[in-house]
């Protein structure tokens, strides 16, 4: 004999905890609480009711039975029921094996796009790794003119230092040179050997001879306008002279 708890079509075995409502229909326990009390996830009814035949009854109404029969071992299972378990489970199967197999590809989908991404990560890397050696190379290389330009600029240094010094001594015998007399001249001119030196005091001396001469010229043509103006006046005070003797 097969029993089957209405409410949630599985068999009612004597191991169960099983309740009847006061109609006499039996259910599992834990169906008829959850029943009674609006709970069962295919429950229509929101009143106290038998499941089965919808008579009033509440939980303290229920009462626990006894099987009195054998055991399970005993219970069978009509082909129908069977078979239609049988094809739950193999369409429950199908649905996880098409379930299976969709994330499967997902997850070598993922992968493939994860390997991809590890590429370009190894790739980037590279790039990073090359750029940063060309970095480096660059600061060297900068470094490196730092301190060439460093030494440049104290070479430019020391040689406009020098050249400086030289100009000032040139500028300091060029004053010299001037200032003394034709004795001393000669005696600069004979102790100096560095050819540069003679050109330069050769070229003062032409120069202040030049001066000299345009001078001299300016001079003697004051001198000619003075003597000119001196020639007139004397022909005028002569006029003058004549005239007060007429007089």
């Amino acid at each position: 004999m097969n029993i089957v708890c209405v409410i949630c079509s599985d068999l009612l075995v004597p191991s169960d905890d099983v309740f009847h409502t006061p109609c006499r229909h039996i259910f599992h326990f834990a169906c008829v609480t959850q029943w009674l009390e609006g709970n069962f996830k295919f429950s229509l009814c929101t009143s106290k009711t038998c499941p089965q035949c919808r008579e009033k009854t509440t939980l303290n109404k229920i009462h626990r039975i006894y099987f009195n029969f054998a055991n399970s071992d005993n219970i069978s299972e009509d082909t129908c029921s069977l078979q239609d378990k049988i094809d739950k489970l193999n369409f429950q199967l199908m649905m996880k094996e098409k379930d299976n197999k969709h994330y499967t590809e997902k997850i070598n989908t993922v992968e493939k796009q994860n390997n991809e991404l590890k590429k370009e990560v190894r790739k980037v890397e590279s790039e990073i790794s090359a750029k940063n050696s060309a970095i480096y190379a660059l600061k060297e290389q900068i470094k490196y003119f730092q301190e060439q330009n460093l030494e440049a600029v104290g070479r430019k240094k020391e040689m406009c230092f020098e050249q400086l010094q030289k100009k000032i001594e040139n500028y300091k015998n060029i004053q010299i040179l001037l200032e003394a007399s034709a004795e001393d001249v000669d005696q600069m001119i004979s102790s100096t050997s560095n050819p540069n030196t003679l050109i330069t005091y050769i070229s003062v001396m032409k120069r202040e001879m030049t001066i000299g001469l345009n001078k001299r010229r300016e001079l003697r043509a004051k001198v000619r306008s003075l003597q000119q103006e001196l020639t007139k006046v004397s022909m005028e005070r002569n006029f003058l002279s004549e005239e007060h003797a007429k007089v």
